[in-house]
């Protein structure tokens, strides 16, 4: 009796959604042209970018036939997850393997990712983001945000370095957490935390490919920091409200501070300790996200202490007046319940 031929190893679909990025966009493309993994598909969909990103894409189509590439372009801006959906749409593999087009992947990125699919109940793995050397104090002060933790299971998932099984990532990714704007230096907004909410709902299994690494070629300017900053507060505040979670600690921490100072017009001699309430919540804030989560050295957080409280209350602003446009009806998003895990998962 023959023994069964080994089973050919998945395919595997790079989605890549693009916004007037042709320089590193080339170079994003070029590493992937020499992944070790040879069952790849790249689908990369250009969100009506105004430089020379269908230039660089039929060039580069044409200087590597070997590499299966398929790109489109929007004929309207819609945004990151629509570009994303639209990519899922146009591929065929079984994973799906989401990369940023700022993002540089290792030659081993892919190879590393599909590794840890060791059995059906792993429904996504996620890889190391590298950050480069700062140039500026903004640089700086994002350096860690992108953090995985855990040696085998993953706590979060990384929307620029993520691979998921294509019969868990449901119809589409979460769009209406989407961020549209002519500014690129803004991210993009992907549905990573909803999609980890989902896939642990189900009992599935979510790991970390320590070897699966990409370098996240992503700079700010003071614009573009603090809008983070207010996009981002907002849009976090979309999915808590969407999925029933609490306010974020760093968010609490900064809450308490401002209860904590009315103290001091109650009677002077709660003046102080007012004070020193709200200085104790700040600096736990700062210690809780910047030290214990982004792992800088406590000369860094120092550095950067002054810029990430204005980032922290510029954040809160956007997170509170969000919820607040959500608590009144003047802006609209479907809830969900995510039911306990199915017994034996």
């Amino acid at each position: 009796m023959s023994a069964e031929p080994p089973a050919a190893p998945p395919l595997v679909s790079v989605v890549i959604p693009t916004f007037n990025r042709e320089d590193i966009l080339g170079r994003c493309l070029e590493a992937l042209a020499v992944q070790t993994y040879e069952r790849l598909e790249v689908v990369v969909v250009d969100d009506c970018s105004a430089d020379n990103t269908q230039e660089v894409l039929a060039e580069f189509v044409r200087d590597h036939p070997s590499l299966a590439l398929t790109y489109a372009r929007n004929e309207t801006q819609s945004g990151a997850n629509p570009s994303r959906n639209r990519a899922i749409g146009m591929s065929h593999g079984e994973l799906i393997a989401f990369e940023d087009d700022d993002c540089i992947a290792e030659p081993r990125w892919v190879e590393a990712l599909v590794a840890q699919f060791v059995s059906d109940q792993v429904g996504a793995v996620t890889g190391i983001v590298e950050d480069p050397d700062p140039r500026n104090l903004y640089d700086l002060a994002f350096r860690g945000t992108h953090r995985v933790y855990g040696r085998v299971h993953a706590t979060r998932l990384i929307a620029g370095n993520m691979c998921v099984r294509r019969e868990y990532l449901g119809a589409a990714l979460d769009e209406d957490r989407a961020q549209v704007s002519a500014d690129n230096t803004v991210s993009g907004r992907g549905d990573e935390e909803g999609l980890y909410l989902r896939l642990k709902a189900r009992g599935l299994e979510v790991r970390v490919a320590q070897d699966a690494t990409v370098l996240h070629e992503h700079f700010y300017s003071r614009r573009s920091f603090f809008r983070q900053a207010y996009k981002g507060g907002g849009s976090a505040a979309r999915l808590a409200y969407k999925y029933g979670l609490p306010v974020r600690i760093e968010l609490s921490c900064l809450a308490l501070a401002y209860l904590a100072l009315p103290l001091g017009f109650v009677t002077p001699w709660m003046l102080l300790p007012s004070v020193l309430l709200f200085g104790l919540f700040a600096a736990a804030t700062l210690v809780y996200n910047e030290i214990w989560r982004k792992k800088k050295t406590v000369l860094e957080a120092l550095q950067v202490g002054p810029l990430m409280c204005a980032y922290y209350h510029l954040r809160a602003a956007g997170y509170f007046r969000q919820l607040l446009r959500l608590w009144t009806g003047r802006d609209t998003i479907e809830r969900i319940v995510l039911g306990p895990a199915p017994e034996g998962r």
